[in-house]
C-alpha cells in the first residue's frame, strides 16, 4: 500500500475517535495510535520503545505518547516530530454532529450546512476532505506515524526520531507541559536535540490565498486579567458607589480591537487583543451594584517585553478609571442640574492601580498565614472541578479580600496559560543548520514539484512550539509573578525551558477554517507532496 492510502486509513482511524480538548475521550486516541503504533514490525520487537506516560496532577486523568525510533548508525541526535490529539468541540456541526468526526460521510453530506463560497468552490473541486480533526490535527499525526512506519523498514539514518503525541493543546498544553519533564530527563541523558517539527497545517491569510508555508518560530499569547473592585451602593443612589461593571466597559472599549497593542516584527503583526471573558461576581440578584468585575483578554506576542506588556497594562487601567470618574461626575451634574437632585454622591476617589504581584505580597506581609490559606482554598476549588481561569479570578478576590485597603481599584494580573513567543535565532549554529535543510528542501519541492514553499518568522495559531526553550534575557519573573494559580493549578516550566532550546518549526498539510463546522483538509498537497518533503529533510538532517 502506498504512503498516500495508508495516510488516509490512519487518518480516517483517528478521526473517528472524538477527543475532544478537556475531557477523557483524549485518552481514546491515545490508545488507538499505540494499537496503530504496536502493527509496526519494528515496535513489535522494540515494545518498549513505545510508552504512555500518565500526567501528574491532571483532573482528566489524561496521557502522552512517545514513540522512539533508532536508527541503525547508533547517535545521541533526537529530531522529535510532534503534534496534539485533541480536537474543540462540534457544537456548531448542527444537524450533521453525528457524523462530524467520519470526514467520509461528513465530505458527502456538509453541504447540507450553509457553505460560504470558498467552502463550496473546495468542496465541488474533489482536491478537500471536510471533518473535525481533519485539519487541526489529526492530519499531522497520521502524516508522521506513516512516515515512522516507512522509515523503521531498513532505519538507513544515523540518529533517532522521538514521535510525541500530547493531549490538551486546545485547553491549556497541559499535554506539552505534562512532557517537559520526560524531555528533561532525555536532556540529561546526554541526548542532543537537533530539531522539532509540529505538523500543523498552513493555513491561509486571506480568501483565495493557496500559498504553501512553512513557519520558523510561533507567536506567544499572554492574557491580561483586570479585576475591579467598585464600591457598593443601593440603586437608588448610584452615584453614592462605582459599578465595577462600568470600569470594566470602559477597559474593554480601550482593549478590544486596539491595534496598538500588536505586536510587530519586521513584516509580522499580531492581531489585536479580544475580550475572552467579562463578568461581574455578582451571584443573586439584589438592588446593591456588584461589587466585583472582571475581564481577560488574548494579547499576542512576537517580541514584546513583559515590562513593555504591563506598562501599556497600567496606562490602560488608568485611563479606563479616569474615564469612569468622568462619565459619573458628568452625568451627576447633568442629573442635579435637571431635577435639582439632593442625591449625595461620593466621587472624590483616587485611581488605585496595582499589579496581583504588588497586592499579594502586601497581604502576606500583613497576614502570615495567608498562604496556607489560599493553598486549601485552591485544593477546595479543584476538587469542585472549577477551570484554571475561575481559579485564576477566585484567587485575585480572596486576596484583595484580605488587604487593609478596601477601596476602589483595578488589579492586573495574567490568568493562565502562558506561551511564550519562539522567533529563530539566526546567529545559532543549531539553527543555521536546520535553516539550511529547509532551503535545500524547498529547493527541492520547487524542483520536483513546482511548489514553492514560503518561510514565515512566526505560525499566527498558538502552538506548543512555545515549549521549546526559552530565552534567558526575557524577565518571565514579571509574568509567573502576576500569575495567580502558578503552582497549583497550572505549571509553567520556567527553569527546565532554559536549559534546552530545541531549533523548531512548523510544518504540516495544507487546511481551512480551523474550529469551524468548514474546517477541511487539501489532498494533493497534504497526502502526496508533504510527505515526500519530510522523507527528504529527515533524511539529510539524519545522515
Amino acid at each position: 500500500m502506498m504512503m498516500r492510502d495508508k495516510i488516509f486509513e490512519t487518518l480516517d482511524r483517528l478521526v473517528k475517535i472524538p477527543s475532544i480538548s478537556g475531557t477523557e475521550k483524549e485518552n481514546l486516541a491515545v490508545d488507538e495510535i499505540y494499537n496503530i503504533l504496536m502493527d509496526i514490525d519494528y515496535f513489535k520487537n522494540n515494545k518498549s520503545n513505545v510508552k504512555v506516560h500518565n500526567i501528574e496532577g491532571d483532573m482528566h486523568n489524561r496521557c502522552f505518547l512517545t514513540a522512539l525510533l533508532e536508527g541503525k548508525k547508533p547517535s545521541k541526535n533526537i529530531i522529535i516530530l510532534t503534534g496534539h490529539l485533541d480536537v474543540v468541540d462540534i457544537d456548531e456541526f448542527g444537524i450533521l454532529k453525528n457524523i462530524a468526526f467520519d470526514y467520509k460521510e461528513y465530505t458527502k453530506r456538509v453541504s447540507d450546512l450553509v457553505l460560504d463560497q470558498d467552502s463550496k468552490k473546495d468542496l465541488y473541486s474533489n482536491e478537500w476532505i471536510f471533518g473535525r480533526g481533519t485539519a487541526d490535527m489529526k492530519y499531522g499525526l497520521a502524516l508522521y506515524i506513516e512516515l515512522i512506519r516507512e522509515l523503521s523498514k531498513d532505519r538507513d539514518f544515523k540518529g533517532n526520531i522521538l514521535f510525541l503525541a500530547v493531549p490538551g493543546e486546545e485547553s491549556n498544553s497541559e499535554g506539552m507541559l505534562g512532557a517537559i519533564p520526560y524531555l528533561s530527563k532525555l536532556k540529561e541523558d546526554g541526548y542532543n536535540f537537533k530539531s522539532l517539527f509540529l505538523s500543523e497545517c498552513c493555513i491561509p491569510k486571506y480568501e483565495g490565498d493557496d500559498a504553501k508555508r512553512i513557519y520558523i518560530g510561533s507567536v506567544g499569547k499572554i492574557m491580561p486579567t483586570f479585576f475591579c473592585v467598585g464600591k457598593a451602593t443601593h440603586v437608588g443612589n448610584p452615584f453614592g458607589g462605582v459599578n465595577p461593571n462600568l470600569l470594566v466597559s470602559e477597559i474593554n472599549k480601550l482593549m478590544e480591537y486596539n491595534v496598538e497593542l500588536s505586536d510587530k516584527y519586521e513584516k509580522d503583526i499580531t492581531p489585536p487583543p479580544v475580550c475572552l471573558k467579562q463578568s461581574d461576581l455578582k451571584e443573586l440578584y439584589s438592588v446593591q451594584n456588584p461589587v466585583y468585575a472582571y475581564s481577560y483578554y488574548n494579547l499576542l506576542t512576537i517580541q514584546k517585553t513583559p515590562e513593555e506588556i504591563m506598562e501599556n497594562l497600567k496606562d490602560i487601567a488608568r485611563d479606563a478609571f479616569y474615564n469612569t470618574l468622568k462619565i459619573m461626575k458628568e452625568n451627576y451634574k447633568k442629573y442635579k442640574a435637571i431635577y435639582e437632585s439632593k442625591l449625595e454622591a461620593d466621587l472624590d476617589i483616587e485611581p488605585k492601580i496595582i499589579t496581583f504581584e504588588e497586592l499579594y505580597k502586601e497581604v502576606l506581609k500583613e497576614n502570615k498565614d495567608f498562604e496556607k490559606y489560599i493553598e486549601t482554598a485552591i485544593e477546595k476549588w479543584k476538587e469542585e472541578k472549577l477551570d484554571n481561569q475561575t481559579i485564576g479570578i477566585k484567587i485575585i478576590k480572596e486576596t484583595f479580600e484580605h488587604y487593609k485597603y478596601q477601596q476602589p481599584m483595578i488589579i492586573i494580573a495574567y490568568n493562565v496559560p502562558y506561551y511564550p513567543h519562539r522567533y529563530f535565532d539566526s546567529e545559532n549554529p543549531k539553527y543555521t543548520n536546520l535553516l539550511n535543510s529547509l532551503d535545500n528542501m524547498g529547493i527541492y519541492a520547487k524542483e520536483k514539484y513546482n511548489v514553492n514553499i514560503e518561510k514565515e518568522n512566526f505560525f499566527m495559531g498558538i502552538s506548543d512550539l512555545s515549549y521549546t526553550g526559552l530565552d534567558e534575557k526575557f524577565n518571565i519573573e514579571s509574568i509567573c509573578g502576576n500569575m495567580p494559580g502558578l503552582g497549583y493549578t497550572y505549571k509553567f516550566p520556567e527553569k527546565e525551558l532554559k536549559k534546552f532550546d530545541i531549533p523548531s518549526v512548523v510544518f504540516g498539510g495544507f487546511g481551512k477554517d480551523f474550529h469551524k463546522y468548514t474546517e477541511r483538509l487539501n489532498i494533493p498537497y497534504s497526502m502526496e507532496i508533504v510527505p515526500e518533503l519530510y522523507m527528504y529533510i529527515l533524511k539529510e538532517m539524519l545522515q
